[in-house]
């Protein structure tokens, strides 16, 4: 789902068009978990559940879509693996998984079996791989990150995945976060130009085109073909595109609608209304430092001039001034519980304005200089660049920005790149992930191409560990980060979802951090 203020939506469809190296960073409103791993009972099904969701999807067709859009399809399109709400995986269409090596580079999947989908056809390995290949064929936001992988069927239920690298994310890459991890039935496969406002999955719901009205709202009714009704708590799903977060708190307040995501502007309202407000910290908010060689500012190719700027920063007061309710300062790119997470490096650059100019100094600019940023108005990114102009007038670096209105021409500026700096709201992810989304030489958040061998090296490293190593591994490339200054990190916040009275199971956690519409059930 959209996050605050409607700006995903606009992020999704740049980057589908502009970068096919990264993965949609936050705020997709997933659904299928806390079911279908063999759980019997739960309560009655619930007539209608209506959600006001601030997306309108382009596509319908899984392969196509971005990541924000994800409620759509997985409503429809079971997940081969299940994202719980606490963060931990669960079977769907797969029964289990494992790596078959130690490098993270080969990937079996065992299928349930007996599955038919929503149209009548049978789910088998084969179909998996042709999924995945119409995947990849469709070049799609998440085609990247299988490039090079090849899928092969060893037995009519067993699917194994090789990866040309290690690849240590592919189960959750497979849940219903990320929209490819829905298989598309083969009759739907054959005829793919239908599955833009079809849908062919194996899901608990179908969607009913006759109580549906493309850009307003969608239906989805339940699916009598899906292999365990028992999790399945509503008869009706009614998504609302709801662009406004004032509005979707007077729907909720007027009871047109049990569930939707929230918006920081409204979370005192939300309370004050009585709607249960559920959270955790998902994004990063600071200023991207892009130009890391100096081309278009030569400051910047000094790292004391990076960490000057991080020690110039009093980020308690731009987080308690701007986001009383939910910002909590931090110097580290992760949020508490997230990958690589290290409550050490929280206060890595405490509030030094002291400290900042002997470094200017150092660098040899004591008189500061002029800085040329650009920045979005999603998530008061453009709020938290003018604090940091007041701040950084003490030690004399004097911050230009361009504040766009249009979230497409900032994205296009930021990343041609036409600024040597740039405002940014990041969500967490896992670091195999992050890295060709945002630090690597190939990521769209390094638009001059940095490269550095000791970070590919930490990454290569993350890549290939498991366990308590890979936590480990983590940890080191994301204190390389922030003790290279790459960043300046200000803030964490979260993303609120709302939930009425009627409704319950709207629970987050760190490592889950987008709400489960399928662990959503009527109230007792």
């Amino acid at each position: 789902m959209s996050g605050p203020r409607g700006w995903l939506r606009g992020w999704g469809r740049w980057r589908l068009r502009a970068s096919a190296a990264a993965v949609a960073l936050v705020a997709a409103l997933a659904a299928c978990s806390g079911g279908g791993d063999g759980s019997s009972g739960g309560p009655a099904a619930g007539d209608t559940l209506t959600i006001a969701y601030s997306s309108v999807p382009q596509t319908l067709d899984p392969a196509k879509t971005v990541q924000n859009n994800s409620l759509y399809q997985a409503l429809a399109y079971e997940p081969l693996i299940i994202r719980r709400s606490d963060g931990s995986l669960a079977p769907g269409l797969a029964e289990s998984w494992r790596y078959l090596t130690d490098d993270n580079t080969q990937f079996e999947l065992k299928l349930r079996p007996g599955v038919t989908f929503a149209d009548g056809s049978e789910l088998t390995a084969d179909v998996v791989v042709d999924h995945f290949e119409y995947v990849l064929a469709s070049g799609g936001q998440y085609a990247p990150l299988l490039a090079g992988h090849t899928f092969a069927a060893t037995d009519p239920l067993t699917v194994v995945i090789t990866a040309p690298a290690p690849n240590p994310d592919l189960p959750g890459l497979l849940t219903q976060d990320n929209v490819i991890g829905g298989v598309i039935s083969p009759v739907g496969l054959a005829s793919p130009d239908k599955l833009g406002t079809e849908t062919h999955g194996a899901g608990r719901y179908v969607l009913d085109p006759a109580q549906t009205v493309s850009g307003d709202h969608y239906t989805f009714v339940r699916n009598p073909k899906f292999y365990d009704p028992s999790v399945v708590y509503w008869d009706k799903v009614v998504v609302r595109a709801i662009t406004s977060p004032q509005a979707t708190l007077n729907a909720m307040k007027t009871g047109q609608v049990q569930f939707a995501v929230g918006d920081v502007a409204t979370i005192a309202a939300a309370r004050q209304a009585g709607l249960t407000v559920t959270s955790t910290p998902l994004l990063w908010i600071g200023l991207t430092l892009a130009d890391r060689d100096g081309t278009m500012a030569p400051p910047l190719a000094d790292m004391r001039v990076r960490q000057a700027l991080n020690y110039a920063t009093d980020r308690q007061a731009i987080a308690s001034a701007l986001f009383p309710d939910e910002g909590r300062a931090t110097s580290q790119l992760t949020v508490p519980g997230g990958y690589g997470y290290d409550a050490e490096l929280d206060d890595f650059y405490p509030y030094r304005p002291a400290l900042a100019r002997d470094l200017l100094a150092q660098a040899g600019y004591p008189d500061g200089f002029d800085l040329p940023i650009v920045t979005p108005q999603f998530q008061s990114l453009n709020l938290v660049a003018q604090a940091l102009a007041q701040q950084w007038e003490e030690i004399g670096v004097r911050l230009q920005i361009t504040d766009r209105a249009n979230s497409n021409e900032y994205f296009s500026e930021a990343f041609e790149p036409k600024y040597p700096a740039f405002m940014t709201a990041f969500g967490q992810q896992p670091i195999w992930t992050e890295g060709p989304s945002l630090f690597l030489p190939s990521a769209l958040f390094n638009p001059f191409h940095t490269e550095n061998p000791q970070l590919q090296a930490l990454y290569d490293e993350a890549a290939r560990a498991t366990g308590d190593a890979k936590e480990e591994a983590d940890r080191r490339v994301k204190a390389w980060l922030v003790e290279q200054a790459w960043f300046v990190p200000v803030l964490t916040v979260g993303l609120p979802y709302y939930a009425t009275s009627d409704v319950t199971g709207t629970s987050v956690s760190p490592r889950a951090p987008l709400a489960s519409v399928f662990e959503v059930r009527p109230a007792a």
